[in-house]
């Protein structure tokens, strides 16, 4: 039987922001905010069979005219976030249907994500459980104090960016965002709870762009890229 996967697009949280001020998702980039290429991405994957968006308060009816005008008839909620990225996880994945098996999790400041890239993390997570992408680091990575090399990391093997689409089981992130706060740990990041679950973390290599917008002085560059 075929699985069936959705879309947890999480557009809220402090790495989800350029300043205090200003949210990524919210930018305009070209003709359109940041959000819109994620979603535009996950409408366009034929494996994505519904998409729930995470968002501030203030921003469900703005995303809900997003959705609107630029038809992504794939989202089925607008969801209210949490202050941090596991309550926004946890009061996401309770309007994921149950008979969904797997959530393909991606952070709304990667506009550069293609709907093939997420196809191939969830190809992935449907023959061996998960499916997170990731670039390889070519260059040296170490650890330093105060500006003098300590160590170097990638003496016995070749290290990886984790970055997003993230495709894990739907019941294993129920399991580490639960509903109840009292029961919720504050994980780093999703790949750290699933770690935590016992989840086996397939790498999906890629060399796509993965250009974060964290700061304004990767607008520039997401400009080019995007144009």
């Amino acid at each position: 039987m075929k699985q069936t996967i959705w879309g947890l697009v999480m557009a809220t949280g402090k790495t989800e922001r350029i300043s205090s001020e200003i949210e990524t998702a919210f930018l305009y980039v070209n003709d359109r905010p940041v959000l819109a290429y994620s979603l535009a991405a996950f409408m366009q994957c034929p494996d994505i069979g519904g998409i729930v968006v995470v968002v501030g308060r203030e921003r469900a009816e703005s995303v809900l005219g997003m959705v609107q005008m630029f038809g992504f008839s794939k989202v089925k909620k607008i969801v209210v976030g949490g202050a941090k990225r596991a309550a926004s996880m946890a009061a996401g994945l309770e309007h994921v249907d149950d008979e969904v098996e797997f959530v393909c999790v991606h952070d709304a400041s990667r506009p550069l994500v293609s709907a093939a890239l997420i196809s191939e993390t969830v190809k992935s997570a449907c023959r061996h459980g998960s499916g997170v992408a990731a670039v390889e680091l070519a260059d040296p990575v170490v650890a330093a104090k105060k500006g003098a090399v300590e160590s170097r990391a990638d003496v016995d093997g070749r290290l990886w960016a984790v970055i997003s689409p993230q495709t894990y089981p739907r019941a294993a992130l129920v399991k580490a965002y639960p509903k109840t706060a009292k029961n919720r740990k504050n994980y780093e990041d999703d790949l750290e709870a699933m770690l935590a679950m016992k989840v086996e973390t397939r790498l999906v290599p890629t060399t796509a762009l993965s250009l974060r917008i964290r700061s304004a002085e990767d607008l520039t560059p997401a400009l080019a890229l995007m144009k």
